[in-house]
């Protein structure tokens, strides 16, 4: 990894209770510990002395001895799934690859300064093989994780191999990073979305102001076609600059609507540079 790089820690909440039996923590549907209350059960539901609750015991109908019992915490498996096609590579007030590898790092950063194990796929036109990284907690994945990411070498010009990575998973439920610029068709952002509903899926969009935002009024520019991934030139005039800026608002506005009807979480949108915080705050506001 990079030297200069420190990976940036956010922290995410789940909406959901895992199924899992491996200490951690995150609420669990398995009964046990002494840290997630679920309620109040007969002693010889839960034959634990110390979890004796005399008021409850008292006003129990009929009367007996009730104790309180928990739910155990445990750990899940997060995972990123990373958009390998050719818009990903475009490089404007940023380069979009290095701000992948980035958040894919701090992704695999905090989850396992959490106790959970992280995971890679990578996807263009096909899964990419050379980059997946299988579930792990140990130290160093996250610098090795950016540096896949980073030495990797484009072989395809799509992203059609996004609805495959879910073969990828496990069958208990991961949460779940697609980290996309989503210049992809609808139909491919559905049936992604749609092959993932298994999971908690968090879309991570990625947008660079030098697309449409940072625009001159006059002259020629290099521009990202969203729905292929292409670039193309055209002769900036002031009216075309605003239909480029209309047209990416709707086209915020459109993804945000897709990625809601198929289930996933509310997209948080990334311009430029990753804010850990502000990534913190959107998971545990959101939904």
């Amino acid at each position: 990894m990079n030297s200069t790089f420190i990976p940036q820690e956010f922290h995410y909440r789940l909406h959901w209770r895992a199924r899992t039996a491996r200490p951690g923590g995150h609420p669990t549907r398995t009964a046990g510990g002494a840290a997630d209350f679920r309620g109040y059960v007969p002693f010889m539901q839960n034959p634990n002395p110390r979890h004796i609750d005399l008021r409850a015991s008292l006003r129990s109908v009929p009367h007996q001895l009730m104790v309180r019992s928990y739910h155990e915490r445990g750990a899940i498996a997060v995972v990123a799934i990373v958009d390998l096609s050719a818009s990903m590579h475009f490089a404007g007030a940023s380069e979009k690859r290095e701000l992948a590898a980035d958040i894919a790092a701090s992704i695999a950063w905090s989850a396992t300064r959490g106790g959970d194990a992280f995971g890679l796929i990578a996807c263009d036109d096909s899964l990419r093989g050379d980059l997946f990284e299988p579930l792990s907690s140990r130290r160093g994945v996250a610098a090795e994780v950016r540096d896949k990411l980073m030495q990797s070498t484009p072989l395809a010009k799509g992203a059609n191999a996004l609805p495959l990575a879910a073969s990828q998973l496990r069958a208990k439920r991961s949460l779940v990073f697609l980290i996309s610029d989503f210049h992809l068709e609808e139909s491919l952002i559905t049936q992604t979305i749609t092959s993932l509903a298994a999971h908690d899926v968090v879309p991570l969009v990625l947008w660079d102001s030098a697309e449409y935002e940072d625009l001159p009024k006059w002259g020629w520019a290099r521009v990202s076609d969203m729905e292929t991934g292409g670039e193309r030139s055209l002769f900036l005039r002031p009216r075309l600059t605003e239909q480029i800026k209309s047209a990416y608002a709707e086209r915020r506005a459109r993804i945000v609507t897709l990625c809601k009807q198929a289930g996933a979480r509310t997209p948080f949108f990334i311009q430029d540079k990753f804010n850990a915080e502000l990534l913190t705050r959107h998971l545990l506001e959101a939904h």
